[in-house]
């Protein structure tokens, strides 16, 4: 019996939970965060921001399922996701969707699927560029937005949390 080949532990990020691995057997993490702007106001500038950098990607859709609360059933729902794959200056999938948790009104979530050691210093420039050219930072709700999901929402509680596990909020 050989010693076990022992997978590479990559990337800083923790604010997504799950490893995932590559085709060469890394661990890279994914990271989701609730974004206090919507989908598709996000994704208009997220292009604009890509375009800016000189960054090759195309934009794809997708879908997403989520579960939406009516009194205490909850109901399958499907989300429209914007997403962008990006090859240069790394190779990076950014989605952006909008779920109806509740009949309160809309909560946006940007994911990355995969952060490893590859792709963070690119995602970390993409993404403070996307912040600087917001009018607030994403993880700041408004109190509107906080009573209208619920004080207590977790994924509103976390969002600073994520983004400061890629070294982006203060």
């Amino acid at each position: 019996m050989g010693p076990e080949k022992k997978k590479k532990r990559k990337a800083a990020a923790t604010g997504g939970k799950k490893p995932t691995e590559d085709e060469n057997g890394t661990e890279g993490l994914h990271w989701r965060s609730a974004i206090s702007f919507s989908a598709q106001s996000t994704a208009q500038l997220l292009r604009t921001v890509l375009e800016g950098l000189g960054a090759k990607f195309k934009r794809t859709r997708s879908e997403r399922s989520y579960s939406q609360l009516y009194a205490i059933l909850p109901f399958p729902r499907v989300a429209y996701v914007f997403r962008f794959e990006i090859s240069e200056p790394c190779a990076l999938v950014i989605d952006l969707y909008d779920t109806y948790p509740a009949t309160s009104g809309a909560l946006t979530f940007m994911e990355i699927p995969d952060v490893n050691d590859g792709n963070i210093d690119g995602a970390r420039d993409i993404l403070r560029a996307l912040v600087a050219r917001l009018p607030r930072p994403p993880w700041k709700f408004t109190a509107v937005q906080r009573v209208q999901h619920g004080l207590l929402e977790p994924d509103i509680l976390r969002a600073r949390k994520n983004w400061r596990a890629l070294g982006i909020a203060d």
